[in-house]
């Protein structure tokens, strides 16, 4: 990998390439930004581009550096997670005691550690003391996503990278070039921002499982009977993923009412269930826009209520009768 396969962060990677290109590369760093947006793939890549030796600020992918960073087990790269809920400070001490001797294949040592705002403030004071002596041969890479939680001490021994946020076609075109269906990941990239996390939903099948349900229910409600409460007692709530998956389900139903809207007002080319054209002209045509606005309304209260821990069927039973009853 080099830097051109970093295409998440185009920015992010043209700022690192040139400081190594141009010799000024800092001895600390923090990577901060959303999860999912590519900053463990930046850091390893970082990484790999100090080791090589066949490259100019770049890894070359091929030699004996780059391949045993890719194998995730090269012995002047050290990475540091969270022990359960926090880094602990005898994480820290071991990474001081493993500096202590000179790098073993290289010239430098680099350290990465994630999720550095979930240090133990014991273990933060231990790394600030490690940043205040900083050595030439010692590289300090910093990842978070709560940049406001970090100690402003530490922050003051860093070269803050600030990662982007990717849009929301951004995200689908990259899984689209990945494979996937391009109707399901749209639904997904709508309901989370991490990119990571939308590629493990559209390679389960546990979304998809949601989106048909949902279909199911929207089509059970404008019917007006007792088969919408039937869907929800044995189809969701009996769902191999339980309750976990509710929010999810909720979420999934906003869009689709928004697609009806969307879809009334001749806005077609946004509509996020692309391939269900059909459902959402039969049903559009069936409800008036203030319905539609008012069931999206429903819905977000009935999320909210979950998200109060409210009785999942009881909540679930009201928000259908109320959709209903228009």
């Amino acid at each position: 990998m080099s830097w051109k396969d970093c295409t998440e962060q185009p920015r992010v990677a043209s700022i690192l390439q040139n400081s190594m290109k141009n010799g000024r590369v800092a001895h600390a760093y923090l990577f901060a930004g959303n999860q999912g947006v590519g900053k463990k793939k930046v850091a390893v890549q970082f990484a790999k581009s100090l080791f090589c030796l066949e490259q100019d600020g770049d890894a070359c992918g091929r030699c004996h550096h780059c391949l045993r960073i890719e194998s995730g087990n090269h012995p002047d790269l050290h990475r540091v997670t969270p022990e359960g809920a926090s880094i602990k400070i005898d994480q820290i001490r071991e990474l001081q005691k493993q500096f202590s001797f000179k790098a073993v294949e290289s010239s430098r040592n680099v350290y990465i550690i994630e999720h550095v705002e979930r240090m133990t403030v014991q273990a933060a004071n231990s790394l600030l003391k490690f940043l205040e002596e900083p050595t030439y041969d010692v590289t300090a890479i910093l990842l978070t996503e709560h940049l406001h939680q970090i100690l402003p001490t530490i922050l003051s021994r860093c070269q803050v990278i600030h990662f982007d946020e990717l849009s929301f076609e951004r995200r689908v075109d990259m899984l689209k070039q990945e494979g996937f269906y391009e109707p399901l990941l749209r639904n997904i990239c709508q309901i989370t921002g991490n990119l990571d996390q939308a590629r493990e939903w559209c390679q389960s099948d546990g979304f998809a499982q949601y989106r048909s349900l949902v279909l199911q229910l929207t089509e059970d409600i404008l019917d007006k009977g007792s088969y919408a409460l039937v869907t929800i007692q044995e189809k969701i709530l009996k769902n191999e993923q339980g309750n976990q998956g509710l929010p999810y389900i909720l979420d999934i139903l906003v869009y689709w009412y928004r697609d009806l809207l969307l879809f009334q007002i001749d806005r077609k080319h946004e509509l996020v269930n692309i391939d269900q054209l059909d459902a959402i002209q039969r049903q559009a045509l069936r409800c008036s826009r203030t319905w539609i606005l008012k069931g999206i309304e429903v819905v977000m209260e009935t999320k909210n209520r979950l998200s109060r821990h409210a009785n999942p069927q009881l909540s679930l039973e009201r928000m259908v009768i109320e959709l209903q009853e228009g």
